[in-house]
């Protein structure tokens, strides 16, 4: 990594730190771009009006990706229509979900065309090209949700963003993968300039833009950093991302299966919310501060693992274990605090 890269990684954060305080001066001294603190939306935390638009100063700084003409420039196009269905959503609130879900799409199978990003190899087993493309498109749809899906805390959607990419940093610089090394960096940049405003105090929210453009390029270079490089499992990636993973994969089934609801349907029973209501005192940075060392333990097993698909197997079956005892344990408990509290 030259002095040369290094400045344009600079120039991403401070492009994106002086986006996110333009964009909060505007939208107060506008009325405009807020998310209404009133509003009873199960994920509503905040108490005061606050920006939801810092996914714009994200999306700006990570144009410094198109310095690489090749994988940088590509993914940025593909990224544009991702970024729009939640950009437009943030700013007209209107934009259906499968409206939103077709729109992002769209994203997907330009991946799969511009950057042939296709899983095909599973470690132990190599699929038809046919199959890959449906696995992939399932993959990037579920992660784009799955990252909107736990933002809602200051600095979870976001910060966890930034600990999976400082994953694949670090093994782009083990496997000597300079162009993914930058790429890396371009992302953790952007998100940190959003940070210095969202996390603890949540100056400015991430919203729909943000989360679907950290979700898209998550999935993209997860199914890249392996194709790129064959001495990487492709389960160090799913290590890397068992958190967002499997909370969609969860939260999915959970909806359909015992609601009888839609995926799509929001509410307020993930587990970042049982920890901040069971553990956290209703603490909102406090959470997010609480899913941090694990997320970090998980990602720095997969950079430790990164060859040995068995241990990579085995801490993916470790982290679902956990995971589903958790969140079974205290959504009974607070069942049961219901019950005690409607008596008395």
């Amino acid at each position: 990594m030259n002095y040369t890269l290094l400045i344009y990684v600079l120039g991403a954060f401070f492009v994106s730190l002086i986006t996110q305080y333009l964009v909060i001066d505007l939208s107060h001294k506008k009325g405009i771009f807020i998310d209404d603190h009133m509003s009873d939306l199960p994920q509503k935390l905040h108490s005061e009006p606050t920006p939801r638009i810092g996914g714009l100063g994200i999306f700006v700084a990570i144009l410094f990706m198109a310095k690489d003409l090749e994988l940088g420039l590509y993914l940025l196009l593909c990224l544009i229509p991702a970024f729009l269905a939640g950009f437009l959503e943030d700013l007209f609130a209107k934009i259906s979900p499968s409206r939103r879900l077709l729109i992002m799409s769209i994203s997907g199978i330009m991946a799969i065309y511009l950057i042939d990003a296709v899983v095909v190899d599973f470690g132990f087993i190599l699929v038809p090209y046919w199959v890959g493309i449906l696995v992939t498109m399932v993959a990037i749809i579920g992660l784009i949700n799955g990252t909107n899906m736990i933002d809602g805390f200051n600095g979870l959607s976001s910060g966890v963003s930034f600990l999976i990419f400082s994953a694949y940093f670090v093994i782009s610089i083990i496997v000597k993968d300079e162009v993914m090394a930058y790429i890396c960096l371009i992302c953790m940049a952007a998100i940190l300039g959003f940070l210095v405003f969202n996390f603890p105090y949540g100056k400015v929210f991430l919203g729909d833009g943000g989360a679907y453009s950290l979700g898209f390029l998550l999935a993209v270079l997860s199914i890249i950093i392996v194709k790129r490089n064959h001495e990487i499992s492709p389960w160090f990636v799913l290590v890397c991302l068992i958190y967002p993973v499997f909370e969609v994969i969860f939260s999915f089934t959970r909806r359909t299966l015992v609601h009888r609801l839609s995926p799509l349907y929001p509410d307020s029973k993930h587990v970042h919310q049982l920890i901040f209501r069971n553990i956290a005192n209703q603490n909102n940075p406090k959470t997010t501060l609480m899913i941090y060392p694990v997320v970090i333990l998980f990602n720095t097993l997969a950079v430790i693992f990164y060859q040995n698909m068995i241990a990579l197997i085995v801490i993916s079956l470790i982290f679902i274990t956990l995971y589903t005892l958790f969140y079974f344990y205290y959504s009974r408990k607070e069942i049961s605090t219901r019950k005690v509290e409607s008596k008395t």
